[in-house]
């Protein structure tokens, strides 16, 4: 299974403020829309309440909660232990070229940082109020494979970046080199 990690960040590593991403840039979700069309993706509570639209079409989405009064829109799987939740993730995306997103909180960031094969980065250039960074992370143990400055309707200017793992295998090499080229 490839994991990848998918995050929005200001210059200090703000992700989110009271639960919510602290901007709205139409074309900095388009990129998020676009890079996870047809995969899995992973979240926590918190992310999946803030969510416009629920589920996100296109994608199988799993949630993970410990409160077990949660409940989730048709459509989407709840997981109230991670290994489970990573168990279904391996049984959709085996025998094709699905990844594994995972798109927040910040404790599932941590937690799949030291075995993501793939980061998937947006820095907004603005800084927001927040309460909520991206995890610390060594920028050495990846290697940059596409990278993109954008501008925005709303005036905030962003870049976007898909990293590697840099020990990455050749069969990953080969599937990131196919998706890549596909969108």
């Amino acid at each position: 299974m490839i994991i990848a990690i998918i995050a929005a960040m200001d210059p200090e590593g703000i992700i989110g403020k009271d639960g919510v991403l602290p901007w709205s840039i139409p074309e900095e979700m388009e990129f998020f829309t676009q890079s996870t069309m047809g995969h899995v993706l992973l979240m926590g509570r918190k992310t999946y309440q803030s969510l416009r639209i629920k589920p996100l079409p296109g994608r199988t989405s799993l949630v993970v909660s410990s409160d077990k009064s949660f409940q989730v829109a048709d459509g989407v799987l709840l997981f109230d232990d991670l290994d489970e939740a990573e168990e279904k993730a391996r049984e959709l995306t085996q025998g094709n070229e699905k990844l594994l997103f995972v798109i927040g909180g910040r404790a599932l960031f941590e937690a799949y940082l030291p075995k993501a094969d793939l980061l998937y980065l947006t820095k907004v250039e603005a800084s927001f109020e927040g309460d909520t960074r991206f995890p610390d992370y060594d920028p050495e143990q990846w290697s940059e494979i596409t990278s993109q400055r954008h501008s925005s309707s709303v005036g905030v200017d962003f870049s976007t970046s898909i990293s590697i793992r840099k020990n990455a295998g050749e069969e990953l090499l080969a599937v990131c080199s196919r998706l890549i080229k596909s969108k």
